[in-house]
C-alpha cells in the first residue's frame, strides 16, 4: 500500500517546493527532462495538484484539471492545447480511454466540489507564477486563497 503524501493533508506544514519535491519523488518520469513550454506547463499543474491537495490518481486527476480550469489563471483553450501534446496524449492513451472515464465518473462528485471551492477561492491561483510562492508552507497559501481540498 502506498503512503498518502503529506502535502494532501489540510494543514500540510511544507513549502510549496517541498511538496513539489514529494510530489516529483513519488511520479518519477512525469515532468519532461529539458526545458520548454510543455515542461513548464506540466510544472505548473503540479504546484495545482499540491496546492489542491491531490495526487495523481485517475479520480484526482480529473479534480484537479476542473480545479485548476475553474481556480487558477490559465485559461481553458490554453489548457486544451497542452492536452493535444504528444506526450500527453501519449499518457492518456497509456491510461486507457475506458479507465479515464470510469475514473472520471467515479469523481464527478469531488469535480462538483471542486467547481463550488473554487468559486470560493479568495483569488484565482497564478498558474504560471506558481514559483514566487515555492517558499512558503502549503497551509499559508491554501488559508490566503480560500482552498480546501476536497
Amino acid at each position: 500500500m502506498t503512503r498518502t503524501p503529506s502535502y494532501v493533508a489540510v494543514d500540510c506544514p511544507l513549502t510549496l517546493a517541498e511538496g513539489l519535491e514529494e510530489f516529483a519523488a513519488a511520479n518519477p518520469g512525469l515532468l519532461p527532462p529539458g526545458h520548454g513550454e510543455l515542461r513548464e506547463f506540466i510544472r505548473a499543474h503540479d504546484a495545482c495538484h499540491v496546492l489542491f491537495g491531490l495526487t495523481t490518481a485517475v479520480e484526482d486527476e480529473a479534480v484537479a484539471d476542473t480545479w485548476t480550469i475553474f481556480g487558477s489563471t490559465v485559461t481553458l483553450r490554453r489548457y486544451a492545447s497542452y492536452l493535444k501534446h504528444p506526450e500527453i496524449a501519449g499518457l492518456v492513451k497509456e491510461i486507457g480511454l475506458w479507465r479515464m472515464t470510469v475514473g472520471t465518473v467515479r469523481a464527478l462528485p469531488r469535480v462538483l466540489r471542486a467547481i463550488r471551492r473554487a468559486r470560493r477561492m479568495s483569488a484565482p491561483w497564478p498558474f504560471y507564477d506558481y514559483a514566487k510562492f515555492l517558499d512558503e508552507p502549503i497551509a499559508a497559501l491554501r488559508r490566503r486563497y480560500n482552498v480546501r481540498p476536497v
